[in-house]
């Protein structure tokens, strides 16, 4: 076993950004897109000799509809570990050609006339709504956190600080009556697999 802190630190990053990607992949369908991209900027890293990750950028990747779990892997590896110098200006990058990633950067560059500002909160909790909607198939309303706040930037869109769980309250019908309740949601990692317990 490795001892040296800084190792352990990097080693760390990349297991839980896998974990992360993982759960995204499973939860979007492998549509990136759909990502909230608080949980992209999670992804951001320099690693102790420089190199960095990329992964933020996951969601610019276009893998196509018939994309298989092996070829999101080898987006994940492309962009885990890279060279700093070989992304300029990563936030003007709208979007990452698979071919061109593997065989060398392409990107086409930002415009910002296309740019449009998001709803974040809104768009990351429509994102868990739909995690937590697999499971609990008889509707949910709304996710908040356990002050009933939606998910923002001050309680970090319901992510733990380890970005390994994501918890909160979310709210559906419940019983005959189909009488709104509010249920205590946890979103983590088992044996290498994602699960949802409330």
């Amino acid at each position: 076993m490795d001892r040296n802190p800084t190792f352990g630190a990097d080693q760390r990053f990349a297991e839980n950004a896998k974990r992360v990607t993982d759960l995204l992949w499973e939860t979007t369908g492998g549509n990136f897109s759909e990502s909230p991209k608080s949980y992209l900027e999670t992804l951001r890293y320099e690693f102790s000799d420089g190199r960095v990750s990329m992964l933020e950028l996951i969601d610019r990747v276009d893998l196509g509809p018939d994309a298989s779990y092996e070829d999101y892997c080898s987006v994940f590896d492309a962009l885990v570990y890279t060279e700093a110098s070989e992304w300029p200006d990563p936030d003007s990058i709208i979007s990452i050609d698979t071919d061109a990633l593997f065989a060398g950067l392409s990107f086409e560059p930002f415009d910002e006339f296309d740019y449009i500002e998001q709803d974040l909160s809104g768009q990351i909790e429509t994102f868990l709504k739909k995690v937590i909607s697999s499971v609990y198939t008889s509707g949910v309303t709304n996710v908040t956190d356990k002050n009933g706040d939606p998910p923002n930037q001050n309680n970090r869109y319901l992510m733990s600080d380890d970005g390994e769980t994501f918890s909160g309250i979310f709210y559906g019908p419940y019983g005959k009556q189909k009488t709104t309740k509010a249920f205590p949601f946890t979103i983590r990692e088992t044996k290498g697999k994602w699960s949802i317990s409330y």
